[in-house]
């Protein structure tokens, strides 16, 4: 895949995993137009993370888990947008980043987080976005491994409360759907019940 369009389809992932419909609608299209149950299963890991970050409030949950997921880990790989997005904060990121090879990387423990919080959050990197329904690396095995149509059951880090809660959502949402339709619902039904579900409940 050509790099340059390699890092335009992340630019829309991550449009997408901040609740861009239409860009979310781009990404999804592109992964299952490939016809395999893997990519499949990363286009349901892609709603999970976009129902995360856009529809439900996890504070309190991050909160209690005092931000475990910016403080430990691997170097988070930057891209020329996330540098962009950084940079409009007016953040000197020659203080922070670093370059391995011809990338960028911020550390963790992140020193832009902010106790709990995110420091940047409107600004927040793809890789964070990301986490944890999205992140390649720990999804690694359950996309791997995917051989039909179903929506996978993701692996989620047994300090990620946040995620838990999400997931638990997400599974009742996914049995709803098969009792009232007879059928698990595709990645767009299951973002849309996850969306009607909560706007009838807020």
């Amino acid at each position: 895949m050509d790099k340059s369009f390699q890092e335009k389809l992340h630019l829309f992932a991550k449009y997408a995993l901040k609740g861009d419909e239409e860009a979310m609608r781009f990404v999804i299209n592109i992964l299952l137009s490939l016809g395999l149950p893997q990519t499949n299963a990363v286009a349901y890991l892609f709603v999970y993370q976009s129902i995360m970050n856009t529809y439900i409030d996890l504070k309190e949950e991050c909160r209690k888990c005092g931000g475990v997921c910016c403080r430990f880990g691997e170097p988070v790989e930057l891209y020329n947008f996330d540098i962009e997005d950084l940079k409009a904060l007016s953040i000197d990121l020659s203080r922070y980043i670093f370059k391995s090879g011809d990338r960028l990387y911020l550390p963790r423990p992140c020193p832009l987080q902010n106790g709990w919080a995110c420091g940047v959050h409107s600004a927040k990197p793809y890789a964070c976005l990301s986490y944890p329904f999205a992140v390649e690396d720990l999804q690694k095995e359950i996309i791997s491994s995917h051989i039909n149509s179903k929506p996978p059951k993701p692996f989620i880090p047994h300090f990620c409360i946040a995620g838990q809660k999400v997931w638990s959502i997400i599974e009742s949402a996914i049995r709803e759907h098969e009792s009232i339709y007879g059928k698990e619902p595709t990645p767009y039904d299951l973002l849309e019940h996850v969306r009607r579900k909560i706007a009838t409940n807020t």
